[in-house]
């Protein structure tokens, strides 16, 4: 099997409801010049109309047929997060986003599992949700961003939500969202080539050092697009444990041993890079990725891992069995 772990998924009217959700945060459902909805926040452009792709279940197995994936691991646009509501909004959409995530693994569920959406930014309500969408709903985990409204994973205000995922072994998938400095990389697309891998390597450089996986080192972790920069420049994290004592206070081994902690999709645009990761974090630790179905991501990501140059063992981890493991597919 070729097990897809990073795919996006945007039910149909995921737009008309976040505008009724978001009403009293400023949120207004409406039209562009070209007549495609929109949400407005604030009077000014918000959400957009997004292609079939996202939504289309019919359309996303054929297209997943011809890529040659046999299973997608459906997860929430980081659009669609809304840390920024009030709670209580928050965790109303995440309920309802969730429950169409089930609905759509219930419709195929050989070919779909899902992770879902919790309001991080009120750990009470995110840890309820987290249980309520793996115990009752049969979601696989959940996604976050690199970042809850500017604040990452060191602050104190997660732990909550650190214990309950360690206890119930949900796998978290960390995607970037808000990055740091967007305003300087305005031109180009950079906010997204340079700011993603940017914002999470941020991340989790912070969780690393602020001592998070000591305290719970059984957290499962997923990153998206092959990590960021940091498996790129683990020997610099390392460096500065050595020589820095801000850098040790609140971990007992070098950072790249915390890193060998993480999973890691193959969302690398380069076979060298893919081949080097896969070289120092374990082919045990890689799994397929696409970013389905947005146009940064990966369009053949069966045919980007077979140019790879990995023994048919190595290859068979990474198409499949640590998804398998780490979403709980076929047990």
């Amino acid at each position: 099997m070729n097990i897809d772990i990073h795919a996006h998924f945007v039910p149909a009217d995921s737009l008309k409801v976040a505008s009724e959700i978001g009403k009293g945060q400023g949120m207004r459902l409406g039209q562009n010049e070209r007549g495609r909805e929109i949400v407005t926040r604030d009077g000014k452009p918000f959400l957009s109309q997004l292609k079939a792709e996202f939504s289309d279940l019919d359309l996303r197995l054929s297209i997943m047929d011809s890529q040659g994936v046999d299973m997608q691991a459906l997860s929430p646009a980081s659009t669609y997060f809304f840390y920024w509501m009030a709670p209580e909004a928050s965790l109303e959409y995440a309920q309802w986003l969730n429950d169409r995530l089930a609905e759509a693994v219930a419709k195929h569920p050989k070919r779909l599992v899902a992770l879902g959406s919790v309001p991080m930014h009120d750990s009470a309500k995110a840890v309820g949700e987290l249980e309520r969408a793996v115990n009752k709903l049969g979601l696989r985990g959940v996604e976050i961003a690199t970042n809850i409204g500017g604040r990452y994973f060191d602050d104190p205000s997660f732990e909550p939500f650190w214990e309950a995922a360690q206890a119930l072994g949900a796998l978290i998938f960390v995607h970037p969202n808000q990055v740091v400095g967007a305003e300087r990389m305005k031109e180009f697309n950079l906010a997204n080539l340079i700011g993603n891998p940017t914002d999470t390597s941020l991340a989790f450089a912070k969780l690393i050092f602020s001592g998070v996986l000591e305290r719970y080192p059984r957290l499962r972790f997923l990153m998206a697009h092959a990590g960021g920069f940091l498996p790129y420049t683990f020997g610099r994290l390392d460096r500065g444990y050595r020589i820095q004592d801000s850098a040790k206070s609140k971990i007992s081994k070098p950072p790249s041993e915390y890193l060998k902690l993480f999973n890691f999709d193959t969302v690398a645009h380069s076979t060298p890079a893919l081949e080097y990761l896969v070289a120092n974090f374990g082919a045990d630790h890689v799994v397929l990725g696409s970013d389905y179905p947005y146009d940064m991501g990966d369009p053949e990501p069966v045919a980007s891992l077979h140019a790879a140059r990995f023994d048919g063992a190595d290859r068979e981890q990474i198409a499949s069995a640590n998804a398998c493991k780490l979403l709980g597919i076929g047990i």
